[in-house]
């Protein structure tokens, strides 16, 4: 018998697991996409990453809890990289609510907290917008957990938003670590984010390359 501290061992070596997070299991390919970013031009996803090791954060600007604070926490990280592994990296955040994260809004939340790294959502939230189609199979990709609750309002939602006027987003995900391979390797919780370790298991994946 052995005891399993990771994921297997072989006689009494322990196999350490080499990220601090939690490793995703079985590896997911990121599918390419196109979103609109928060100057309100196209974003390829292979295009703007290439050969990087992408670090994707899913958060919406109305979040006054946690959102803040992993996007400070992804702020500190991006300082603390290198000119060269700044220059490997890239850094986006996705957002949950496109309903209220237009360009603008995404624009303001980024220049109040002196962000620079891409801010992502759909141009549209009609059904069968192209990029509200992408931006709902991103989440789909990513295994974003995602589901608005209704709170109490006199209006009638006539909209083709289909949702209703008064509303909460509530979402389960994480940051999520994607290989230079276009692999998604770490998931990070909202809620166990240890500045270090990110960093460190953002160097990992580097020094795959």
């Amino acid at each position: 018998m052995c005891l399993l501290l990771t994921s297997g061992c072989v006689g009494s070596d322990v196999v350490e697991n080499e990220f601090h997070g939690e490793e995703i299991r079985p590896i997911v390919a990121v599918q390419d996409f196109t979103l609109v970013d928060n100057a309100g031009n196209d974003w390829n996803y292979a295009e703007q990453t290439d050969g990087k090791v992408v670090v994707v954060a899913f958060l919406f600007t109305n979040c006054i809890d946690i959102c803040p604070i992993v996007t400070e926490n992804l702020r500190w990280v991006q300082s603390q990289l290198t000119e060269e592994e700044y220059n490997n990296t890239q850094f986006v955040t996705i957002t949950v609510d496109p309903w209220s994260d237009d360009t603008t809004a995404l624009s303001e939340w980024m220049y109040y907290r002196n962000l620079t790294w891409p801010h992502l959502t759909s141009s549209s939230t009609e059904d069968g917008s192209p990029t509200f189609d992408a931006l709902k199979s991103v989440w789909e990709n990513f295994a974003v957990g995602l589901w608005i609750e209704e709170t109490p309002s006199n209006q009638t939602n006539t909209s083709a938003r289909h949702h209703p006027d008064a509303y909460s987003v509530n979402h389960s995900t994480g940051t999520v670590l994607v290989d230079s391979n276009g692999m998604q390797r770490v998931w990070w919780g909202d809620n166990d984010w240890i500045v270090d370790l990110v960093l460190a298991d953002i160097r990992e994946l580097l020094d795959e390359n």
